[in-house]
């Protein structure tokens, strides 16, 4: 049985909460606090420095187009790196 327990979160805690909420990570804010408490808030935060550049990075080639890819890389070498 679940037990409700009211908390003071800080800012910084918040905004994290929120983070992980937005970037679809988790589903509400007591799922986001229950992520945080079970993988820690330094890997949390790294999960969404990644969010982060990743969507910074969609909106970039969403903006520019996508890079063009060097002369020497074939088709064939990158379905063998995946």
């Amino acid at each position: 049985m679940n037990k409700v327990v009211s908390i003071r979160l800080s800012d910084d805690m918040l905004n994290t909460t929120n983070k992980l909420i937005s970037f679809k990570i988790v589903n509400s804010r007591t799922d986001a606090i229950n992520y945080i408490m079970e993988h820690g808030i330094n890997n949390v935060n790294n999960v969404i420095k990644k969010k982060e550049k990743t969507q910074e990075l969609l909106e970039k080639y969403l903006k520019e187009g996508l890079p063009e890819l060097p002369a020497g890389l074939s088709e064939k070498s990158i379905l063998e790196r995946e």
